[in-house]
């Protein structure tokens, strides 16, 4: 089929960012091509071009992640990302640039400016000729933009015959700025059925007895500990609970392992888009909470509900109830369609 560069935000420890950039690679090898994961920088530099990349994309100098992981997370997430092909890539080389066929962007938050800061020609493909470009379920993250903003998104968009995004209110942001119409797509995470994601889940670290699942990158505010008081009982259930920031009693998961939780979880309580996406295709027992201070980025969680009916699952909503967290009657069907829709829109990008 030819040959596919994928580019995505370097999450090295960040279990969404990780995932989806799976899904990505994974969607792509179904599809019969060879897929890689891009890395910026120069043959034989694959750590040195993800740590200046990282530098450049959160717009400041970062402490090393991995002096922040234990040695059980590092290896957990290590052992996860030999399952995916990544490759060092000079995009100012021209015969690496031809020696793919398509570029793909997304999803995750490429297009967040506060993220894709100082590397806004990576993030948009410039390197690649637009009839390469694929914007696939790209995320903005943010509810309103500045003008300095708006006009780097419309000039980003501009190189792309179609544009998708993963959020209404991106979509929005894309009409208002650069008068383009943005399809919205699911993020690439629900396109795996549950089968293909069980088949890379690991039970490791999965307690056999029932357990509470917290995953809060907010951290732990008043409406998380209202919904865990409630769903464990006053405190009489176990509580896991994982963060990118690893810390104090922590288990040493991985995204195979933070699968496995999820799936196995009597009530999973999150404010992180990514767990409540799991939690959809494992249909497990969800409460949705809004997080505690940051930038506006709540558009992600209720484009989601709106997708897959999860609006009773958010904690304060209209029709919330902890009764329905397990309910997700028409849940599996509209997932069904979002994946019909994803896949006529990448159709429409390889051969249109």
């Amino acid at each position: 089929m030819g040959k596919v560069g994928i580019v995505t935000l370097p999450g090295k420890y960040n279990y969404g960012n990780r995932l989806q950039a799976y899904a990505n690679w994974k969607i792509y090898s179904n599809l019969g091509y060879e897929a890689s994961l891009l890395v910026p920088g120069h043959k034989g530099s694959l750590v040195s071009g993800a740590e200046r990349l990282a530098r450049k994309v959160l717009g400041r100098e970062r402490e090393d992640p991995e002096s922040l992981m234990s040695v059980g997370r590092r290896e957990a997430f290590s052992r996860f990302e030999g399952r995916v092909v990544t490759e060092v890539f000079d995009q100012g080389d021209t015969r690496s640039v031809r020696g793919y066929d398509l570029f793909s962007v997304g999803s995750d938050q490429v297009w967040n400016p506060y993220f894709n800061r100082g590397a806004r020609a990576w993030y948009y493909l410039e390197f690649a000729s637009p009839d390469q470009r694929i914007a696939l379920s790209p995320s903005i993250g943010l509810d309103e933009m500045t003008p300095i903003q708006g006009r780097s998104l419309a000039r980003g968009v501009k190189g792309f015959d179609r544009v998708s995004v993963r959020e209404n209110r991106g979509a929005d942001l894309i009409e208002r700025w650069a008068g383009k119409e943005a399809v919205v797509l699911c993020d690439p995470t629900l396109v795996l059925g549950v089968d293909e994601w069980r088949a890379v889940a690991s039970d490791l670290l999965t307690p056999d007895g029932p357990y509470v699942f917290t995953y809060l990158l907010g951290g732990l505010g008043g409406s998380a500990e209202e919904v865990l008081h409630a769903v464990t009982g006053g405190g009489a259930m176990p509580v896991i609970s994982l963060s990118d920031r690893e810390g104090t009693g922590q288990l040493p998961a991985g995204p195979a392992e933070f699968i496995s939780l999820i799936d196995h979880a009597y009530h999973v309580v999150t404010d992180s888009f990514h767990a409540a996406v799991f939690s959809s295709i494992m249909e497990t027992p969800l409460t949705i909470v809004r997080r505690e201070g940051g930038v506006g980025m709540f558009s992600r969680l209720e484009t989601l509900a709106d997708l897959l009916d999860l609006r009773d699952k958010i904690y304060g909503a209209n029709g919330f109830s902890l009764d329905d967290a397990g309910s997700y009657g028409g849940t599996p069907g509209r997932i069904a369609r979002e994946r019909d829709r994803f896949f006529s829109y990448l159709d429409g990008c390889i051969h249109g």
